[in-house]
């Protein structure tokens, strides 16, 4: 049986994927910093846990030993709420993923696959995207196979819409007429376990979900889950940008992370299409849950 290291099995996306891999006949070993973040719901699928400090490359060549690919989402939180973690993601994204690339390369693993960020180049110096892709290019001088996934946005992290919405208006940043295509964390977690058992060396896949909306179509839906009229406040994107910018060393990853938001605001970012699940159905069972983001 094929062994497979889940970096950020703890989170939402990897979680769906060692549940998705385990089913598919993968022996799924988590890797978490504290072993009391992994669900209770996850660990009747997993073989074993790796605690590890992703930064800690001693830890890491620990819950590397053996596998046959490793899978990694680590890093920092893109919900724009305190108390999850101040550094931005070139301190965290980067250096943990930079060394599990290492720690694979070092044992012999047949295959890493990285989710990073859909975008158009000329947003590549954008904090959040930057850190990202300096994964992309340090795995493919790694020397290893790989594969990158490359989501619009996932699901899990758009349902905080329906958070704001339920507490009152929700912001718009820009116009709200630019399109994207997010996607479920089911389907992106289809795509994610496709590339670990790709036999193409060097896979990057683009990918969003099946349906096509406005920025304010997204917000919209958030209201009509929870069965309330719309109500937006019209936030300029330029505005933001600059607002991020002075408040960067106040708080550098949701300054970072939201000055991403702002310059995506104002363009189309749609990728190929995958899955079937519908952007409004996971709003409706995340109002339903009373959950929060």
């Amino acid at each position: 049986m094929r062994t497979l290291l889940v970096a950020g099995a703890s989170g939402a996306l990897g979680g769906v994927v060692a549940r998705l891999a385990a089913t598919e006949g993968w022996a799924v070993r988590a890797m978490a910093r504290d072993e009391a973040r992994i669900s209770a719901a996850l660990r009747p699928h997993l073989a074993g846990v790796a605690v590890a400090d992703a930064r800690d490359r001693g830890a890491v060549d620990r819950a590397v030993a053996g596998v046959d690919a490793v899978f990694s989402c680590v890093g920092a939180s893109v919900l724009p709420t305190l108390g999850r973690g101040w550094r931005g993601f070139g301190a965290v994204d980067w250096p943990t993923n930079r060394t599990l690339v290492d720690a694979a390369r070092a044992a012999g693993a047949p295959r890493f696959v990285y989710v990073s960020v859909f975008h158009q180049p000329e947003l590549r110096g954008l904090a959040y995207i930057d850190a990202h892709e300096r994964v992309v290019d340090h795995l493919r001088a790694s020397g290893l196979p790989f594969g990158v996934v490359r989501p619009t946005g996932f699901y899990s992290a758009l349902c905080a819409f329906v958070d704001l919405a339920r507490e009152g208006k929700v912001p718009e940043l820009g116009h709200g007429r630019a399109r994207t295509n997010p996607i479920a964390d089911d389907d992106l977690a289809r795509v994610c376990v496709d590339a670990l058992g790709s036999p193409d060396p060097r896979l990057e896949v683009d990918c969003g979900g099946p349906e096509i909306h406005t920025r304010r179509e997204i917000v919209e839906a958030a209201f009509t889950a929870l069965g309330k009229p719309p109500r937006v406040r019209n936030v300029p994107a330029g505005l933001v940008s600059v607002m991020m910018t002075l408040g960067r060393p106040f708080h550098p990853r949701i300054t970072q992370f939201m000055k991403f938001i702002a310059a995506i605001s104002t363009r189309d970012l749609v990728a190929p299409l995958h899955g079937r699940r519908r952007l409004a159905d996971a709003f409706a069972a995340h109002a339903a849950s009373g959950a929060t983001a």
